[in-house]
């Protein structure tokens, strides 16, 4: 009912409308109807008004019961086709299985039929997955080819002859076992038909010599994995980074009772992340590397950057361009930062390498690289990705170039290095040029390259052609000097909000499947495969990341890591071809890399199963003459349920970052549980007493310290924010009563020394100037990283290290006590800047620039004897606890690096 500007009332009843007015009486006769007549009325209305209604539901119903058919229809067909695809592929199968597919007899004639048959009804995506396969057995020619692949036979590993390759292995069992009589027990034996459609197998039985175990394996990696399968599964032994627990005697083995055979679930095993390099491998010596690689063959590794040495070669290259070697200086960066150098993040940042690191460096590579191929390991070398002195541009103007943005705060002057257009004809002479002379002076090609372009940068445009031929432009420089060529790739640049599906596809496009691996660098957390369907054909690996930076919190998620490749396996189909490790950082946190690379052959493991593997890890860690204690196996299942959980994540530390007001911290699971792990350890301490243990005992006491520190930390918070003095002096006094304890515990145990690595980077000095060089590349990387406005990278190495505690860490809590102090007497609130500056000054600065004493590189203390009494210390106030589980939002892994 409204009312008009003329005072008029609008109706609407029955679908007629009344205008009633105070002058047109006979209008009123409507109201007063009596009831029949209304009843009438209404009724004569309502008729065609359910006739419309019951028509129009008629319709919708019609319309939605063709709609469920036609629905119902494609789900038919996709059903037939995926039966008939089902039962074309089993009847393969079975002709494989029986042995008709092999030899010359193979029944051309009938796998052509049963093709040609289930190809008229199959949807494109099934023709293409039964033409893989078929082309794969063999089956049909490469003119049945379609525009996803041909058939992939993958480059052979570069190995020595059979016999060659037995002794290798033999030398790793010797070097493992430390030349006891016991390895001479091995016999090894290299039989490449061994291996099933070209995943590795090895076979353990009881040797032809009495007391003797064969190990026949398909690749010398496969004899390795096999030998250290028999250590951890037959002999309860077990070899990590932090060390070994050996329980052989010096001439006998433990037989085997039957034959045991494992085949390898995918093709590849992989090692590294282009950090690693940086954050753990830079200063190692051949005698470290040849311990890792023979740690990789045993974990089943065969497919490994190679980039160690290879700024000698650019080098060479870019000075017989015309660059002299002052650019050159001002182009590499030092020793520890070269990761970013080879990424294409940075230039000149802790600068310049000397010819004698060019040299020393190129002849490691070597040995790296022969080590790696006599053993089977397949290394990846290093191709052209366009970056190059920041001159470049004006010394080839006729060129294009673009200008890389800057990288995490750093200015130019140390980031925004230009890169040669990959579509530019003057990338293809360069690129050819630099490949060609590394296969010439490494004698070698393992026909495997990486190469990653636009990592953690934003490419100039979006444009998907640009993007197709910017890879269909480095693929081709490669496949220019190695017409097999393999490019690995890293898929972590898929993580930023840039790289949508459509542009993915199109980066991709390009390049022929089975020329390009990528690496989902973030499986088990963030996997990139189920973003971009597969990566649209192509093969990937699978990779448990886990680590940043090389820190060396405890956490991980074994849950993840059993389920992920399987999914990823049942999400991709063969195009998963492998399960990786991708750790910034090693030394950290054994059980997840030993258990992400067992995914290699195992099926996921349910709880009871998980919990079955656990307590077979602790008693190969710690079993010696002596049983292992219940309260070590139960404080390892208290671990597995929380720190191992569901606790993918562990970036942070208050203890270990510059300090704030507003500090947070990573809970991802119960604290109490740690808490109780590590009393139950304590109480194990009474029975174990092996190198291994020791080592996890300080670990785990660290890590109760600094939730402890934590805890207390927020408590001085309050107290400043109460403005209450004397609080904040008592809280503050506990903090450096806990930092004194941290280092203490650490400085007893030789794998918690800043010491190692500083040494470690001191051997490559000869004179004074080196020293400093040296000192001051170790030292930055694991304090400050960039410089004072890179803020967002400080303290993204940190490190529970003795040295770090007592130098770095606790100087800078005590500018920060002070701070605090002042400004609740003078009352005036903390000024972060000037805080900031302070740290700087007076804590970082002196750190890794100024200061060159030396830190010791032998332990003080026992360390059972100190984290005892730290446990009576601690143990009550650890009750009083009450950190609620959180997740910081301050610091999400590589968050700043992207978009």
């Amino acid at each position: 009912m409204q009312k008009n500007g003329n005072g008029q009332v609008n109706l609407c009843c029955c679908c007629k409308q009344y205008r009633q007015t105070k002058s047109s009486p006979e209008q009123t006769k409507f109201w007063k109807l009596t009831l029949g007549e209304l009843l009438t009325a209404l009724c004569a209305a309502a008729v065609p008004i359910a006739v419309a209604i019951y028509t129009n539901n008629l319709s919708e119903q019609h319309r939605i019961a063709n709609e469920r058919r036609e629905f119902d229809s494609k789900q038919a067909n996709n059903l037939r086709q995926q039966q008939v695809y089902d039962q074309f592929l089993s009847d393969i199968y079975q002709l494989d299985k029986d042995g008709q597919l092999n030899g010359a007899a193979k029944p051309w004639a009938l796998a052509n039929a049963r093709y040609w048959t289930a190809n008229q009804q199959l949807s494109s995506q099934l023709k293409s997955d039964a033409l893989i396969f078929l082309k794969r057995k063999g089956l049909i020619g490469l003119d049945c080819s379609t525009s996803r692949s041909n058939a992939i036979e993958w480059p052979k590993p570069i190995t020595s002859s059979s016999s060659s390759s037995a002794q290798v292995i033999s030398d790793l069992i010797s070097r493992v076992l430390d030349n006891t009589l016991s390895a001479k027990l091995f016999q090894v034996s290299i039989q490449s038909d061994l291996a099933v459609n070209g995943k590795d197998v090895f076979v353990l039985s009881n040797g032809s010599v009495s007391g003797s175990i064969q190990i026949s394996a398909s690749t010398g990696v496969a004899a390795a994995w096999g030998f250290n399968y028999y250590l951890k599964y037959v002999a309860d032994s077990s070899v990590y980074w932090s060390g070994k627990n050996i329980r052989l005697s010096n001439s006998t083995l433990f037989p085997i009772h039957e034959p045991i055979r494992i085949v390898a679930n995918d093709l590849y095993r992989w090692y590294g992340n282009p950090c690693t390099f940086s954050y753990s491998a830079v200063f190692w010596n051949f005698s470290r590397w040849e311990k890792e690689i023979d740690w990789m063959a045993m974990n089943g590794v065969n497919l490994v950057y190679a980039t160690t040495g290879m700024e000698y070669i650019y080098n060479k290259v870019f000075l017989r361009m015309g660059f002299p070697q002052t650019e050159l200086d001002d182009y590499f960066t030092g020793p520890a930062f070269l990761a970013w150098f080879r990424m294409g993040n940075l230039q000149k940042h802790g600068g310049p390498l000397s010819n004698r690191w060019h040299q020393s460096q190129f002849q490691l590579a070597k040995q790296i690289i022969q080590r790696m191929t006599d053993i089977g390991i397949i290394p990846v070398l290093p191709a052209f990705t366009g970056f190059m002195p920041r001159t470049a541009p004006l010394r080839f103007p006729s060129a294009r170039f673009h200008n890389s943005s800057s990288w995490d705060g750093f200015g130019c002057n140390e980031s925004c290095l230009p890169y040669l257009d990959p579509t530019d004809s003057f990338f293809q002479k360069v690129g050819v040029e630099l490949l060609n002379e590394t296969i010439t002076l490494l004698n070698l090609t393992s026909h495997f390259y990486a190469c990653d372009l636009f990592n953690e940068m934003t490419p100039p445009t979006s444009d998907l052609e640009y993007l197709a031929d910017v890879n269909a432009g480095i693929f081709q420089a490669m496949k220019t000097v190695d017409p097999d060529a393999v490019w690995v790739m890293q898929a972590w640049l898929f993580l930023s909000k840039f790289w949508k599906p459509d542009r993915v596809q199109s980066y991709l496009s390009k390049v022929p499947i089975g020329h390009l691996i990528l690496l989902d660098l973030f499986s088990e957390s963030s996997p990139q495969y189920s973003r971009f369907e597969s990566f649209y054909g192509h093969y990937y690996i699978w990779n448990m990341l886990h680590d940043f930076g090389g820190n060396n919190f405890l956490f991980g998620s074994l849950v993840n890591v059993t389920k992920g490749p399987q999914t990823a396996r049942n999400f991709s189909g063969d195009q998963m071809i492998g399960v990786g490790i991708t750790m910034e950082g090693i030394n950290q946190n054994e059980i997840m890399y030993e258990f992400a690379l067992e995914q290699s052959w195992r099926s996921p493991l349910n709880d009871t199963e998980l919990n079955d593997w656990l307590v077979g890890f602790v008693l190969r860690r710690y079993e010696s003459a002596h049983p292992v204690p219940s309260s070590a196996l139960y404080a390892w299942q208290l671990l597995g349920d929380s720190v191992y959980g569901k606790n993918p994540n562990g970036d942070s530390s208050v203890m270990l970052s510059r300090p704030e007001l507003d500090g947070e911290q990573d809970i991802n699971f119960d604290l109490k549980s740690l808490f109780s792990a590590w009393e139950l350890l304590v109480d194990a301490s009474d029975e174990l007493h092996s190198d291994l243990f020791r080592y996890d005992l300080v670990d785990i006491t660290k890590e109760v310290l600094q939730y402890k520190f934590y805890d207390v930390y927020t408590k001085l918070i309050s107290a400043f924010n109460d403005k209450d003095l004397y609080g904040v002096g008592t809280q503050a006094a506990i903090l450096v009563d806990i930092l004194a304890d941290t280092e203490l515990i650490l400085a007893s145990d030789r794998r918690f020394l800043l010491g190692n690595w500083i040494n470690d980077a001191l051997q490559f000095a000869q004179n004074e100037e080196d020293i400093h060089f040296y000192n001051f590349n170790a030292k930055l990387q694991v304090s400050i990283w960039g410089n004072n406005y890179t803020l967002e990278l400080y303290d993204y190495a940190n490190k529970f290290w003795s040295g770090m505690i007592r130098d770095y860490y606790a100087p800078r809590w005590y500018v920060f006590f002070d701070i605090l102090l002042k400004c609740l007497v003078e009352g005036h609130p903390v000024n972060q800047k000037v805080l900031n500056e302070r740290l700087f000054l007076e804590a970082e600065l002196p750190f890794f620039m100024l200061d060159t004493k030396v830190y010791p590189t032998t332990t003080q203390g026992d360390s059972i004897t100190i984290a005892r009494e730290l446990f009576n210390k601690y143990h009550l106030s650890l009750n009083e606890i009450d950190l609620p589980e959180t997740s910081s939002k301050k610091k999400v892994p590589f968050k700043h690096h992207f978009d």
